[in-house]
């Protein structure tokens, strides 16, 4: 087991979230694949929102914005789209967007609190829980990648949360309560064949199927603070793998890796306990991280390539001038391709000269840096559009959202 951490426990998370805390949280499938990027959630902007970084903590980037909070991501099976609950609509419903947080699409709409996302194996279909109608409680709803078809799985009582599917698709485990206590359940995609897998006066929470579909990830207080566990999918074997308050297990794609919670930070761990490393910290609380499956069908990575940090797009951090009241932004480009920066008030990039806010294109070659020279136009804050479209076999734009901050 790990060595132990001074922290507290998350699940105070619950309390600043409104209706959320009726459904606490929602990592999805760990699909099989090369490891990629983790998402995330965060209040350190004041809202809720989703970040993502790279598997060793470097290059955070906040993927939502605007009113309204934005969490519980879960990536699909291809790495290419992120589901989410937000209630920037003002009413908790479930969104999708790409991994770049571009291309957002609500798919729910219903007047009650709908949460807790999680992809399909083969992208097709989306469960979730919904506090519907007249109930208090959550159940766990299937619908069609595209919002159709919503379909709610389990009649009877059960106050189900975090809903996550088998890699093989033909399972589906939940935290259900069970005689006072959440256990965790599973069942076929029908709801049917239900199987209680965790017994005992304490709560068990959070499943996630590692990707070999061999077994189950969760968090329970058996021995205490609630810890991170792993059994058979029949409820055999369990073993424990921290000795400090964790929750929010997240299995990385590759099976080695386990990414969890604890005490308000983001830690990723060897899959049989121990490794511990710290990824996300700060003043502020992260949670309900999710791993990035990197595979052959994967956009916004480089077809045929080894996908590595150093193989990404990267914005460094802003030279601020601000007697002059302009910014310099690093880019690094790993690969040929069209890069393409948008509003406002680019002034020079790469020595051409660009008079006012508009969208700037360049042809740019493998492994160069540039330097983009930004005019802030007296405002604090100035948000700056980065993509880069890459020219190897289609792959699809990368994007970098940035905000700068000048001190008044």
């Amino acid at each position: 087991m790990a060595a132990a951490r001074s922290t507290g426990v998350v699940a105070i998370l619950c309390l600043s979230l409104g209706a959320l805390a009726l459904s606490p949280s929602a990592q999805g499938t760990a699909f099989p694949g090369a490891n990629g990027r983790i998402a995330y959630a965060s209040n350190e902007s004041g809202n809720w929102e989703i970040y993502s970084m790279d598997a060793d903590g470097s290059g955070k980037e906040r993927l939502t914005g605007g009113p309204g909070d934005s969490t519980q991501p879960s990536f699909s099976a291809d790495g290419n789209r992120i589901a989410f609950a937000s209630n920037r609509t003002g009413n908790w419903d479930i969104f999708t967007m790409n991994a770049g947080g571009d291309e957002v699409t609500q798919l729910t709409t219903d007047p009650g609190a709908d949460t807790q996302p999680t992809f399909s194996p083969d992208g097709s279909q989306i469960a979730f829980i919904g506090k519907r109608g007249t109930s208090w409680y959550g159940h766990v709803y299937v619908m069609n990648a595209d919002g159709s078809d919503q379909t709610r799985l389990i009649a009877e009582f059960g106050n189900e949360e975090r809903p996550t599917f088998s890699p093989d698709g033909q399972a589906i485990a939940v935290g259900q309560i069970e005689s006072k206590h959440r256990q965790i359940v599973t069942m076929n995609t029908a709801g049917g064949d239900l199987a209680v897998l965790t017994h005992g006066q304490f709560d068990s929470r959070w499943p996630t199927f590692s990707p070999d579909g061999q077994s189950i990830a969760f968090s329970s207080r058996r021995d205490g603070p609630p810890e991170i566990f792993t059994m058979h999918t029949d409820g055999s074997g369990t073993t424990r793998l921290t000795d400090a308050p964790s929750q929010m297990p997240a299995c990385s794609p590759d099976g080695k890796k386990i990414a969890f919670v604890s005490g308000g930070d983001i830690y990723s761990m060897d899959a049989t306990g121990g490794g511990e490393v710290r990824l996300a910290k700060g003043r502020h609380t992260q949670a309900w991280p999710t791993w990035q499956p990197i595979t052959s069908a994967t956009r916004g990575e480089f077809a045929g390539h080894e996908t590595a940090a150093k193989d990404r797009l990267r914005v460094g951090r802003p030279i601020l001038d601000r007697r002059r009241g302009t910014a310099k932004l690093p880019v690094s480009v790993p690969a040929a391709g069209t890069l393409t920066l948008q509003r406002p008030g680019i002034r020079r990039v790469a020595g051409r000269r660009v008079p006012g806010p508009m969208t700037v294109k360049l042809s740019v070659r493998p492994k160069r840096k540039l330097a983009a020279k930004l005019t802030l136009h007296g405002r604090a804050r100035l948000k700056v559009r980065v993509s880069l479209a890459l020219r190897d076999g289609g792959v699809e734009s990368l994007a970098k959202t940035l905000t700068l901050r000048r001190k008044r």
